[in-house]
């Protein structure tokens, strides 16, 4: 079946970049991008991944033509209506699987994956999604992948190195603040807590902020950037899609709901969390802040960093194993 198959990034989806890529690339099968912007990312960023460059016009029809099967990032119910013509044209039907793009704990309070209802075959990384999905009420065929993100980075690690290491002060220690986007359920904390966190960074540390690249279409995260594109300790990481580079240097966490809080429990290491929606922490859509210190704002966290974490390091891996299997 992968002889005939194909990855679709279909539009200027840079967050799904980082899911589908490095899955292409272990699977051996190629990628069709459309978005000239994306396809330049995926060059740069994803060695050995097969990219077919094609225009949102050309792309239905090439793909009908050379493949049986499409493996996607986003519902079904999008592609019924792109490939529409051009199957109903070539008198073919595509089978389709859908790969996630993250494992965020979004979606307890708003509908998120219900569109998933029509897929012929879910990818799922592990038991947690499962669960997720039949909470959701969708009942299809899974395909566990484990963790093969992780495991591209891996065999790629010593390229990513050689980009990574010079942004790296001898002897800092590094914290990532990657916040969501502020979606239907207000998830972000990015543009109320950024500007708090940089004027309290303490000597000794570099604060890497990664924002969500939905939150890069807003202008006041250019003018952020802009504004402390100086700073010694600060580094805006702006459309670079590869997490696991970044999480590998990184020895604390910080972040709110997003899927990369997921990511990092692969190291273990000290994690911070936001609560945007004051939620209380028992509430589903909290489920990852159990693995470690949730703050009120900005101003406590650096208060916070020598708190003692090592209690939770046994709760980091068993949630670790219920999301990767």
């Amino acid at each position: 079946m992968l002889s005939k198959s194909a990855g679709l990034l279909y539009g200027p989806l840079e967050h799904h970049l980082d899911h589908i890529a490095p899955f292409c690339s272990l699977a051996r099968i190629p990628l069709v991008i459309t978005d000239e912007e994306i396809a330049e990312q995926a060059r740069l960023y994803y060695p050995n991944l097969n990219i077919l460059e094609w225009n949102c016009l050309e792309a239905p029809f090439k793909i009908v033509e050379r493949f049986e099967s499409l493996y996607c990032t986003i519902a079904r119910p999008f592609y019924d209506e792109l490939f529409f013509i051009a199957e109903k044209t070539l008198n073919k039907k595509l089978q389709t699987f859908w790969l996630p793009h993250g494992n965020s704990d979004k979606g307890h309070h708003v509908p998120l994956l219900e569109a998933l209802k029509d897929e012929n075959t879910l990818l799922v990384y592990g038991p947690k999604m499962i669960d997720f999905l039949k909470l959701k009420g969708i009942s299809k065929p899974y395909i566990e992948t484990g963790n093969f993100r992780l495991e591209y980075y891996r065999r790629h690690r010593s390229f990513y190195q050689k980009m990574i290491d010079p942004w790296c002060p001898p002897g800092a220690k590094i914290i990532l603040y990657a916040p969501s986007w502020e979606d239907g359920e207000t998830s972000t904390s990015f543009f109320k807590e950024t500007k708090l966190l940089i004027s309290h960074i303490p000597s000794g540390f570099c604060l890497w902020i990664k924002p969500h690249p939905n939150l890069e279409k807003d202008i006041r995260t250019e003018q952020l950037a802009l504004q402390y594109s100086q700073h010694p300790q600060v580094k805006f990481l702006r459309h670079f899609a590869p997490i696991y580079p970044i999480l590998e240097k990184t020895d604390i966490y910080l972040g709110d709901m997003s899927s990369i809080g997921y990511d990092f429990l692969a190291f273990n290491r000290p994690m911070f969390f936001f609560n945007p929606n004051k939620r209380p922490l028992n509430d589903p859509g909290l489920f990852l802040h159990r693995c470690g210190h949730t703050l009120e704002s900005s101003s406590q966290f650096f208060k916070t960093l020598d708190q003692d974490q090592s209690h939770l390091t046994e709760i980091r891996q068993e949630t670790y194993t219920y999301v990767f299997g």
